[in-house]
């Protein structure tokens, strides 16, 4: 295949991003090119449906190259370069995008300036966010604004300039070697420093023709390597440089570097020695500027007041309370229309016939059984009960829709960070009480309000979210609880875990929420018991998915008709090294593989439908490790599918929590695993309620040599377990109707019995006691620890935010200046006696 110009896309697991790609190439005003498209072992089918709608008009000017397995960015670039011979080659990311002038203006530049290996243009570096519509923009910013040209000195510190942004000839290419393979990242930068030192590298100033895509809060594959792989970066960035001073040293030997490092040592610490006497002489400087702006405005507040006739003082202050009550009646007025369809019967409905708001964490932008699981759930529970009005709250409305065939409604953006969210529910709470509040506020509230128009009840589903460690969904339950509330809607919380990270603030805000609740189920005796502290009545239940209704089986994947094992892993890896944490879950499949000769499904909990990444590329990775014959990664599915999957199996390995919810519900033995405290809480107390709370694993006890006893106790019991679990299981199926017949009865009329049902007790009656992994001191101060380190992340938020909130003597140049001017003013207004008199009234 002959062009004048290859176009190297290299691309790994972003079919979305691939086709914007593309398109950007088609786009081009140059035609003569040709795309080798090298797909770095990712998904073919993503590769294959960004491909198909676009084929016709690529024409034969594509080559598609699929590695088995991923090579690294730099072999994929070198493959795809040696499988063309064009004049001029670009390494086009997958992620990034042309001006359609790129290629014409580029091209033209090197046939005109043939000294020059390469060129690059101005480029545009922007932040996005990607939405399921398709992406938002939030901020644009110039690479590099102020180079007038490309030196190989200022590519020492860093580098200049990115692929998307050069064009070179193929010849350099050759001369050069190619990118280094050894690199899993910079070998472009390791690349521009070799053709630097043979070759000169043109740039093209004026309007950015080159496009940098960058994503701040993206993970797995959409995430950009500059930004979510930065550690790996700087040590990558060492190893080069250590690379060539070994190289420069061999043959210049290392005087010369010892003398350089000396003086750059004395010199930067007179730098510093420096810097500390112009800091310290800096905040002598503001301090004292700080306490003269803070003297002048007391002062001209003062000669204000007093010059000013008493009843002008009053009407004034008469007119400003008037206006900020105004604004408050203003906005509890607009509160209290929205309360008007839950207080009046034929707009909210009674009864049965009333709409119920049902709040989970549905509509993320990876999709996650367990919350949609606990969704369904609950809604079942409430159709058997007579209740069929409904609207979901949801992130993506479509989504759930189109999923639960119901009216769905826009759940807020909330922030996450601890300060910032503490304080915005403060604002909430001050416009709910009728008081003025910012647009953020205003923004929340009025969502919230839309979702529950017409609604009589609340029901926030179970989950295990009322922790600071997801401070966002804890602030959108608060939120909506004070909402909900306000309008007068009756709010009731299913089965929850709490904590176990709570800061203070949390800690009262959660209590003083739950305390405007009709009631709220524990999911474990851990929160059932937190609560209790609180000053918090509530129920301990089981998980609101433990008894969910099975898919149809017809829309259940192909499964082994021998039997299989079921086994889900989050990627989170804990206090664990991620590569460690993955060969110790391979090492469990085997284990159980030797024990019970079945095929492994390796089924997803969390990951984007068709995306491969979450679980699914956790998956693959611990499948690779595994040395059992039949280990099967599956792609994502839906709740109720991947419930049944889990139920059918012989046997459960999971890291997460509700595989092992559906396992123990079947009757199905399970071998869990925590990889935090947080995963002890709520996996453990799933346990404790079925009677096997010694199963339960965590990270810390898989290194102890101990898990192949652990895996045949579990599996030469299987028989035991099952009985024990179906013995058990129509007791608590009982409890779990009686639970969900108190809800129902709540949201109908209000009424509550005055006894509500106990959770049966189960004790284990196994005959072999599995052992315990450690000591109740030993596990008491782990959790301990765990929990400090949470809440210290939390405090850290905390600390910043209130710092930030301090007026800096930086910060208040305009205040200084607006009050040394307004001195200035009243001292040439006003008599000099009576500033002289408000002065002694300061001093003194």
């Amino acid at each position: 295949m002959r062009s004048r110009v290859a176009v190297i896309i290299r691309t790994k697991n972003r079919g979305r991003l691939l086709g914007r790609a593309l398109d950007s190439v088609l786009g081009q005003t140059f035609q003569d090119w040709c795309i080798v498209l090298v797909n770095d072992g990712g998904s073919r089918e993503q590769v294959t449906q960004a491909l198909d709608p676009r084929l016709s008009s690529i024409g034969e000017r594509i080559l598609r190259l699929d590695n088995p397995t991923s090579l690294g960015m730099e072999a994929a670039s070198n493959l795809g370069i040696r499988a063309v011979d064009s004049d001029f080659i670009t390494v086009h990311d997958d992620d990034d995008e042309w001006d359609p002038d790129f290629l014409t203006t580029t091209v033209a530049h090197l046939e005109a300036h043939p000294e020059e290996g390469g060129v690059s243009v101005e480029t545009e570096i922007v932040f996005e966010r990607l939405t399921p519509e398709g992406r938002e923009v939030e901020d644009r910013v110039r690479m590099e604004p102020g180079m007038r040209e490309i030196t190989l000195v200022d590519l020492l510190h860093y580098n200049r300039f990115v692929p998307i942004s050069f064009l070179f000839r193929r010849s350099v290419y050759d001369e050069l070697g190619g990118f280094d393979e050894d690199l899993a990242v910079v070998g472009d930068w390791e690349f521009h420093l070799r053709f630097l030192v043979r070759h000169q590298i043109g740039l093209l100033r004026g309007r950015p023709l080159a496009f940098w895509n960058q994503r701040r809060s993206a993970v797995n594959h959409e995430a950009n390597s500059v930004i979510a792989g930065l550690d790996e970066h700087h040590f990558y960035s060492l190893k080069v440089r250590d690379r060539l001073l070994r190289e420069h040293a061999r043959e210049f030997g290392l005087g010369p570097l010892l003398y350089q490092r000396e003086l750059l040592a004395v010199e930067t610490g007179r730098i510093h020695d420096r810097l500390e006497e112009v800091a310290r002489q800096q905040a002598d400087g503001n301090d004292r500027a700080a306490r003269l702006a803070d003297d002048l405005h007391r002062l001209e507040r003062l000669v204000q007041d007093v010059s000013q006739p008493f009843a002008l003082r009053a009407a004034r202050s008469i007119r400003r309370r008037l206006r900020e009550r105004r604004e408050g009646e203003q906005l509890a007025m607009e509160l209290q229309a929205a309360r008007q369809p839950a207080v009046v019967p034929a707009a909210g409905g009674d009864g049965k016939d009333q709409r119920v708001a049902v709040f989970g964490d549905v509509g993320q932008h990876e999709y996650h059984v367990g919350d949609e699981a606990m969704t369904h759930a609950a809604i079942n529970e409430l159709r058997k009960r007579g209740f069929s009005e409904f609207v979901v709250l949801t992130h993506d409305v479509d989504q759930t829709s189109k999923l639960y065939g119901l009216p769905a409604a826009r759940r807020p953006q909330v922030p996450w960070n601890a300060y910032v969210r503490h304080q915005l529910l403060q604002e909430i709470k001050h416009l709910i009480d009728g008081g003025p509040a910012t647009e953020a506020a205003k923004s929340v509230v009025r969502t919230f309000q839309e979702a529950f128009q017409g609604c009589s009840s609340l029901l926030l589903t179970g989950g295990g979210n009322l922790t600071s460690q997801y401070g966002g969904l804890l602030f959108e339950r608060l939120a909506a609880i004070r909402v909900a509330h306000a309008m007068g809607l009756n709010v009731l919380v299913s089965g929850q875990t709490v904590g176990p990270v709570l800061t203070g603030p949390d800690r009262e805000e959660t209590a003083a929420a739950l305390s405007l609740c009709a009631i709220t189920g524990a999911r474990e005796r851990y929160t059932h018991e937190l609560l209790g502290s609180l000053g918090i009545t509530s129920t301990q239940v089981l998980d609101d998915a433990t008894f969910l209704t099975p898919a149809d089986p017809g829309q259940l994947p192909q499964v082994p008709a021998s039997g299989y094992i079921a086994a889900t892993f989050a990627p989170a890896s804990g206090a664990m090294n991620r590569d460690d944490y993955h060969r110790h879950m391979a090492r469990l499949l085997d284990l159980a593989y030797e024990q019970l000769q079945l095929p492994i499904l390796l089924l997803p909990h969390v990951s984007t439908f068709g995306a491969q990444d979450g679980d699914q590329e956790c998956h693959a990775s611990i499948a690779r490790l595994s040395k059992a014959p039949d280990v099967r990664v599956i792609d994502q599915q839906a709740a109720l599918e991947t419930a049944t999957l889990t139920a059918n199996a012989e046997l459960v390995i999971s890291s997460r929590y509700h595989p092992v919810v559906f396992g123990l519900s079947a009757g199905v033995p399970v071998l869990p695993v925590a990889v935090d405290y947080y995963g002890e809480v709520r996996i453990g107390g799933a346990l404790e309620n079925w009677g096997l709370a010694p199963v339960l694993r965590s990270l810390r006890h898989l290194s102890d040599g101990n898990d192949a006893k652990w895996v045949n106790s579990v599996t030469g019991q299987r028989a035991e377990i099952r009985e024990h679990l179906e013995q058990h299981a129509a007791s608590l199926a009982r409890f779990h109707d009686g639970w969900w017949d108190t809800v129902a009865g709540l949201m109908e009329d209000g009424s509550r019995p005055e006894n509500i049902s106990s959770m049966p007790g189960v004790s284990s009656t196994l005959s072999q006691t599995l052992e315990t992994a450690e000591s109740p001191e030993a596990a008491r101060l782990n959790a301990s620890n765990e929990i400090a380190i949470g809440n210290l992340a939390q405090h850290s938020d905390w600390l910043q935010g209130q710092l930030d909130g301090v007026p800096t003597p930086a910060a208040r140049p305009d205040l200084l200046a607006r009050v040394l001017d307004g001195g200035q003013r009243l001292m040439q207004a006003r008599p000099a006696a009576l500033v002289r008199k408000a002065a002694r009234r300061i001093l003194h």
